[in-house]
């Protein structure tokens, strides 16, 4: 396509030589290029404005991740001794998936839970002589203390033992076997709810002026195509990124996106049915003002316009130009307002 607008612009400036050397042959010698322009015209081309659909798309690449997703890591250095579930395992909040063992030294599991069931035996027992006022409320509140904080102790422990899942879903890593010695920090499983897909994309300061939430939202995977919603839109600009954080959500109940795939993201940020639009470059950029040259009964007029949304091409124009207008599309930087022009198909 470069190509052949490339070979349009050197046809059409072939052209205008042609014609200024046509020219010269007919006028007397020492008339300027000026005069026999303004006694010939400037060779131009011209396009008939009209109105046609606009959309404006932003483009991203983000990976993609379960619409809750979380990893859970090992708390303690010791050896796996059991995996109670493998990816693809559906499981719920609380579910436990991988166990140590509860011989640690450094633990104490069996002092932990031998504490707790004692304070608890006192305290059930302290409630019922309450209720039958044979012990004070200063003796209950004491045996409650106490089996408040060895229920705390124990539950403490029991979660360094058995690692459970923080939410439902299906287990999507795992990253740990049986019999693997761990250190406190080491990654062991990911969990993820999978039937809603999200991916956060990064916007400039420009881009995010764009963004609504509940803006129509696309993603390509392979050749496959997806739908979705912008749902967040931060408010702050992220320092690391210098951008705005921007989620996008996408339905997969049919299960066809997969955790951690990176994809081509675009938000359908600008929509319209009927706009007038020309290309970026047939518009005159002058300080803040922005001009058009229209041609009319073989002159060539200056007109100033008012722009819109602009695409990485087009510029909606918003004021300045009607439907059947004759917009001069080549020639333009010999022009003045007023110029006599000579139309070249």
């Amino acid at each position: 396509m470069k190509s052949f607008n490339l070979s349009k612009t050197l046809l059409f400036g072939l052209i205008v030589v042609l014609s200024l050397s046509a020219c010269q042959k007919k006028v007397k010698p020492g008339k300027s290029i000026e005069q026999i322009r303004a006694e010939s015209g400037v060779p131009v081309r011209i396009m008939t404005i009209g109105e046609r659909g606009f959309e404006k798309d932003l483009s991203f690449f983000a990976k993609v991740s379960g619409i809750k997703e979380t990893m859970q890591q090992a708390a303690i250095e010791d050896k796996i001794v059991k995996i109670n579930a493998k990816v693809g395992s559906r499981v719920s909040e609380g579910q436990v998936i991988v166990e140590f063992p509860k011989d640690n030294p450094r633990i104490q599991y069996d002092q932990a839970k031998i504490g707790y069931e004692n304070a608890k035996k006192l305290y059930e027992r302290m409630k019922q002589l309450l209720a039958a006022g044979e012990t004070s409320q200063q003796n209950f509140d004491n045996a409650e203390a106490q089996y408040l904080v060895a229920k705390r102790n124990w539950e403490s422990i029991y979660k360094l033992i058995y690692i459970e899942s923080p939410i439902s879903g299906t287990i999507t890593q795992m990253l740990v076997k049986e019999g693997d010695k761990v250190k406190a920090g080491d990654n062991l499983f990911t969990v993820a709810q999978l039937n809603k897909m999200k991916a956060k994309v990064w916007a400039s300061p420009v881009e995010v002026q764009y963004i609504k939430p509940g803006m129509d939202a696309t993603m390509k995977i392979n050749g496959d195509q997806f739908t979705g919603k912008v749902s967040v839109v931060d408010l702050s600009i992220d320092p690391q990124h210098n951008a705005y954080g921007v989620e996008i959500v996408f339905d997969n109940s049919h299960g066809k996106i997969r955790s951690g795939v990176t994809a081509d993201i675009r938000i359908n940020a600008y929509k319209k049915n009927s706009a007038i639009v020309v290309p970026r470059r047939y518009i005159v950029f002058d300080g803040d003002d922005k001009y058009v040259f229209i041609e009319k009964n073989g002159k060539a007029y200056k007109q100033a316009v008012k722009t819109g949304v602009e695409s990485s091409i087009d510029i909606e124009i918003t004021e300045g130009l009607n439907p059947g207008d004759h917009l001069i599309t080549e020639g333009i930087f010999l022009l003045r307002n007023g110029s006599k022009v000579k139309i070249v198909n």
